[in-house]
């Protein structure tokens, strides 16, 4: 990573310019030499150096401090909750000492003078101090990325109180808050070990293979795209463990035939395409035409409808109440960005969205069956701060224009190259999609649609399923109209 990193600061624009030309050249006569016929154009290839230098700019899109090298976000806040703990502790201390009927401010004083452990609080407030201090030198100012220092803070603390619990004169106590002091100090140092373990390390994690998924996205097309493209040698087999997006499809042919003949054409580069199942394949094509039906009738459909949010830039989110499926979202909304265009980089290149789509954590196509059907494995992010823990789905998507909307529907289904997690709940997606449909008079706008109607599984309360759901909504929204806008900019 560290060489693509010094490569994309060091090389100027013309110099880059002139590397994406010898590449694509000696890509074509690559093609010419391995296949005896024209060059074979690798559009998919084309566009990622496109795209490269707008990516570049922006590896992670959650978190600006992290990306320029600052503390993030996470981590920030888990310095301001040690400085937070060190206060609380000191603020209970002061009232149990200034409170006490032995003498106000005297009693401060001879809890700090005249110290015994026996009789006198003071030493939780030095514990805390030096708990505090330890952990933001650590954490701030070195930034360490590992667990071993709260771990020995957590450690020192729970044995000091215990033994403090064991010695100190409870006798002599007049109000409880003594045991208020003792209590709070142990339960906040557990509260931060929990913190940083679950919160600030993973997320910190997470930040990173973003990033780098992102500088992948962006570099690999100079470091790691063959002269050949995705073509595989003629009677070979293919690995059936790599994933590949279909090509683009630009006229969204409903004609079957069309679909079968483009099938054909573009049979060599679909290297995913292991023997196939008859059977199977006529199974998930009805299942995605299924899900096509049912979300071209709910795009049609006004009645039932509930408006629950509307934002000032004309946003609206709607909800309603199916008595087959049980609860269903949809947003709309308007993104500076023509249909088509949209359309042909979140259709077509499924694999990339983990690089700009912040609730996803990560996505494959498992199989490619024809033009309009693709059987996908999905894992999204954590929400509600982590309070709903990661789902992944294996889905059956078909994609088709439709009177004037661009529309990729989908369902669950099952797939033997994507079973069930141990470590992760796999969810249900009930039908939904992704809708677009060109403004007129206005070609570089769109009115995009998303439906979604999702049953996460596990025991979880109903009213935190709605606020998982309208918060990854919202996520998803921001990510859409950030990556619109990168699009835009090529």
């Amino acid at each position: 990573m560290n060489s693509t990193v010094v490569m994309s600061i060091n090389t100027s624009p013309d110099d880059m310019d002139r590397h994406t030309t010898r590449q694509v050249e000696a890509q074509q006569a690559a093609s010419v030499l391995y296949n005896g016929g024209p060059p074979v154009y690798n559009h998919n290839y084309a566009e990622s150096l496109e795209r490269t230098s707008s990516m570049q700019n922006s590896l992670v899109s959650n978190d600006p401090d992290f990306d320029r090298g600052k503390i993030s976000t996470v981590r920030r806040t888990f310095c301001l909750f040690l400085v937070f703990d060190f206060g609380l502790v000191v603020l209970i201390w002061l009232i149990f000492a200034i409170g006490n009927e032995k003498g106000g401010f005297p009693e401060l004083e001879r809890q700090v003078k005249k110290y015994t452990v026996k009789d006198s609080l003071f030493d939780i407030v030095l514990v805390s101090a030096a708990r505090v201090t330890f952990m933001l030198l650590a954490y701030a100012l070195f930034r360490l990325r590992h667990w071993w220092m709260i771990a020995f803070c957590t450690l020192g603390s729970c044995v000091f109180l215990i033994y403090k619990v064991v010695v100190y004169d409870f006798s002599g106590s007049t109000h409880p808050m003594d045991y208020i002091v003792l209590l709070s100090s142990f339960i906040l140092a557990w509260i931060e070990t929990w913190f940083l373990d679950f919160k600030v390390l993973p997320q910190e994690r997470k930040l990173e293979q973003r990033a780098k998924a992102r500088l992948q996205h962006s570099q690999g097309a100079h470091e790691r795209t063959p002269l050949l493209g995705d073509q595989p040698r003629r009677g070979s087999i293919t690995d059936v463990g790599s994933f590949y997006s279909p090509l683009s499809t630009p006229e969204f042919s409903d004609d079957e035939d069309a679909v079968g003949r483009s099938s054909r054409r573009g049979r060599s580069s679909s290297s995913n395409q292991a023997t196939p199942s008859p059977t199977m394949d006529r199974e998930y094509k009805r299942l995605g035409k299924e899900a096509f039906d049912i979300c071209w009738q709910l795009l049609n459909t006004t009645e039932g409808w509930y408006k629950e949010k509307e934002k000032e830039n004309g946003d609206v989110v709607f909800s309603r109440k199916d008595p087959r499926f049980g609860k269903i979202f949809k947003w709309q909304g308007i993104l500076d960005i023509s249909a088509e265009a949209l359309r042909s980089d979140v259709f077509d290149k499924v694999e990339e969205a983990v690089a700009w789509n912040d609730t996803q954590e990560e996505c494959k196509v498992l199989r490619v069956i024809d033009r309009q059907t693709k059987i996908t494995y999905d894992k999204s992010t954590e929400a509600l701060g982590g309070a709903v823990a990661s789902r992944d789905f294996v889905n059956v998507r078909h994609i088709q224009k439709k009177g004037k909307y661009y529309i990729s529907a989908g369902k669950t289904t099952t797939h033997p190259a994507a079973p069930p997690r141990k470590d992760t709940i796999r969810g249900e997606n009930k039908p939904g999609c992704y809708a677009m449909m060109p403004i007129d008079n206005e070609p570089n706008k769109c009115l995009f649609i998303w439906i979604v109607n999702v049953d996460l599984k596990g025991w979880i309360p109903q009213y935190l399923i709605d606020q998982a759901m309208a918060g990854k909504i919202l996520d998803f929204l921001n990510s859409l109209r950030k990556h619109a806008e990168d699009i835009t900019q090529v």
